[in-house]
């Protein structure tokens, strides 16, 4: 078989008026519905067609790939706001799936942010880790010293880990008892001491504030090695 040495890239965007019959189910269902009806004939035919008339230009088909979505126009928007709220550790393709996902069976009120915390995790639940310094107070000798620690903090769940080298530290305990700071300084948090462990002090940052910093966060996260 020849090896490809070029790249054929054809797309079509077509907006259907669909029965609600089709519309029905999440987005995955919808895409499984509409790969079904256009299968035989469109996913399957059309890199027959494409072989065909390249044969006519010496030219021959190896390989062929494809991409399908479907997005039903008539789901209720989820602002981006409240997308960003519930899941600052999804990109902004995640973003986009979740809103997807989600819209099916939107609810009203308080119960929304919920719904899209429980569908981000369902989408996304590993670790997504940053760098970041937790700055803090010690007691050393009666009194309050400033220390800064090196640890990481992780997108998903809003808790952070002290590096191994700084795990001693006993810092003061409180909400707000901590800052973390990230990328470089653009990003600083307020963080809760809650306790220790021996895998050092007990770290947290509200989802909220994540999200609030989301934008940086996640190009931070995105740039890691």
């Amino acid at each position: 078989m020849p090896k490809a040495n070029l790249r054929l890239h054809v797309a079509f965007e077509f907006e259907i008026a669909a029965p609600e019959t089709l519309l029905e189910g999440d987005h995955a269902a919808l895409c499984h519905r509409f790969s079904e009806i256009l299968g035989p004939l469109v996913l399957q035919g059309m890199p027959k067609i494409t072989g065909n008339q390249l044969a006519k230009a010496n030219a021959r088909l190896v390989g062929h790939h494809f991409h399908f979505d479907a997005a039903n126009l008539s789901m209720p928007v989820i602002a981006r706001a409240d997308l960003i709220a519930a899941a600052p550790h999804l990109t902004d393709e995640e973003l986009d799936r979740l809103a997807r996902q989600a819209a099916a069976r939107k609810p009203a009120g308080g119960e929304l942010r919920r719904h899209l915390r429980r569908h981000a995790l369902a989408l996304v639940n590993e670790y997504r880790l940053v760098p970041c310094q937790v700055e803090g107070q010690l007691k050393s000798g009666g009194t309050l010293k400033d220390i800064t620690l090196g640890a990481t903090l992780n997108l998903t769940n809003g808790s952070v880990m002290v590096d191994e080298a700084d795990r001693q530290h006993h810092l003061q305990q409180g909400e707000g008892a901590v800052t973390l700071v990230a990328a470089g300084g653009a990003v600083r948090l307020r963080g809760n001491c809650e306790g220790y462990t021996l895998s050092g002090p007990v770290i947290g940052v509200p989802i909220d504030d994540i999200a609030g910093a989301r934008d940086d966060l996640i190009k931070l996260w995105q740039s890691r090695p």
